[in-house]
């Protein structure tokens, strides 16, 4: 094309790839979604690198991993000095603009990055816990129906926003960052997605067992008075939380016509993803957690259209959420400014190639003594996640996890270590580390471990500075 293309990064937030019909016909109703990927390319198996906000959107935008740059905490952003793909794009001639929360820049970068980044249109509604301390939801993130149906929360600002930004009359190509709040708790969603799903035909909750686990995930059930919930809350939950999925997909919708309508789609390359994933009732579970690592939270939907290449159906190869980065930049011509351990996507959006990645990995985490890495002790729904890693400070031990198409191994030295069957036990249920007979495969997967943390320790800048004084 003699122009650059424009690009559209929709990103909404806490989205399991399970929960996603264009991946798991069983999941929510997304035809959006699967409409783009059928014209681009649905990778099945995408990993993301950390499961909480911050550090996940961190690694992405960067192509690093958390311990490659130290950002592994919701406090700590990219800095100045940092580069990014926002900054990458907008230096080499994009207009980059941004309708959403901010989890990545510290306020210092901002400007670096994007051109802009205020609502056009204001969100004029805000969700509120409906139930009373002691009520069995009041701390489970279920909140349930909204009233209303035209409900302008701020993902409709932001969709409102972006489709008022797509009206402007521009000479340089635009990256347009969505990042909406949906689908991240509390679970709540108004009508028609409410009651979209019957509940009965929900996907069974996978039950919780804590015997062999790390104890975050019993101090969660406890602490959140999910041990009070059944399977029929779990339902509502998860049907609840596929609403919230198919109203997304709406809105993407919406985002797409637009460009149609202003004759911009076949010249703006789509990307859709998410941080992480969701528990949404699994393992007797909400929300997330820092250190969980199961498929729910780390396998999240990647699907990429690039108007001029053919479409090349669903891939599944593995891919890490840091090869979003490079990707990109490979797409607009721009040459990194650090070297980055994401790689790109292209050449499988190409149709060159089925190859990606044979393992993917991810991590988190505290040392006992970086209180300073601990979430504020804020009031409302998440006060008593906020408190567990004072009650034990080991509900936050360090943790890293290698996962490979037939095992997954986590490492946590001041814990217990986990080993999965993901053959034989795809739900992860029976912890085998233990099993004297599988130290063969725990000691080679502990060295892979070694080797991607030797080989990813750090990032040195690309430029050579002057040794004279």
């Amino acid at each position: 094309m003699s122009q650059k293309m424009n690009i559209l990064l929709f990103m909404p937030e806490q989205m399991r790839a399970d929960c996603v019909s264009v991946i798991n016909p069983e999941g929510a109703k997304t035809p959006n979604m699967g409409q783009i990927g059928s014209e681009g390319v649905t990778f099945t198996n995408c990993f993301t690198q950390h499961t909480v906000c911050t550090p996940s959107r961190c690694c992405m935008f960067t192509g690093l991993y958390p311990h490659s740059h130290a950002h592994r905490t919701l406090t700590y952003m990219l800095q100045p000095p940092e580069r990014n793909l926002f900054r990458e794009l907008k230096e080499n001639g994009y207009y980059v603009q941004c309708f959403g929360k901010n989890d990545i820049l510290s306020q210092e970068s901002v400007s670096l990055g994007f051109d802009s980044v205020q609502f056009r249109v204001k969100p004029e509604f805000h969700d509120e816990n409906p139930w009373a301390e002691g009520h069995k939801h009041h701390k489970s993130f279920y909140y349930g129906c909204r009233k209303g149906i035209d409900v302008k929360d701020g993902d409709w600002a932001i969709t409102q926003s972006a489709l008022n930004f797509l009206d402007d009359k521009r000479e340089q190509p635009f990256c347009l960052f969505l990042p909406l709040s949906f689908s991240h708790p509390p679970y709540t969603v108004e009508e028609p997605y409410f009651s979209m799903y019957d509940r009965s035909k929900m996907p069974e909750p996978i039950s919780p067992k804590f015997d062999d686990k790390r104890r975050f995930m019993r101090m969660i059930h406890e602490s959140y008075g999910l041990d009070k919930l059944d399977e029929s809350d779990f339902r509502e939950i998860k049907a609840t939380y596929y609403g919230m999925i198919s109203r997304v997909d709406y809105q993407l919708g919406m985002i797409c016509d637009k460009l149609k309508s202003i004759g911009q789609y076949d010249n703006t390359a789509i990307f859709i993803f998410s941080d992480h994933g969701d528990y949404a009732g699994d393992y007797g579970l909400t929300e997330k957690w820092w250190t969980g690592f199961q498929d729910c939270l780390i396998h999240t939907p990647f699907i990429a259209r690039v108007p001029g290449y053919n479409s090349v159906s669903n891939q599944n190869t593995f891919i890490e959420m840091v090869d979003l980065f490079p990707t990109i930049l490979d797409l607009a011509g721009i040459e990194p400014k650090h070297y980055c351990f994401g790689k790109s996507l292209i050449p499988i959006i190409k149709g060159e190639t089925t190859k990606h990645r044979d393992c993917v990995f991810a991590e988190g985490g505290h040392l006992p003594d970086e209180k300073h890495c601990y979430e504020p002790l804020i009031e409302g729904i998440y006060y008593d996640k906020v408190r567990l890693p004072l009650r034990d400070p080991k509900v936050f031990s360090k943790a890293i996890m290698i996962r490979n198409e037939r095992y997954k191994y986590i490492y946590c030295p001041d814990d217990i270590d986990e080993l999965y069957d993901l053959k034989n036990d795809p739900q992860e249920l029976k912890n085998i580390a233990e099993y004297s007979s599988m130290d063969s495969i725990k000691q080679e997967l502990r060295d892979q471990i070694l080797h991607w943390i030797l080989n990813t320790s750090d990032s040195p800048q690309l430029q050579w500075d002057k040794r004279g004084w």
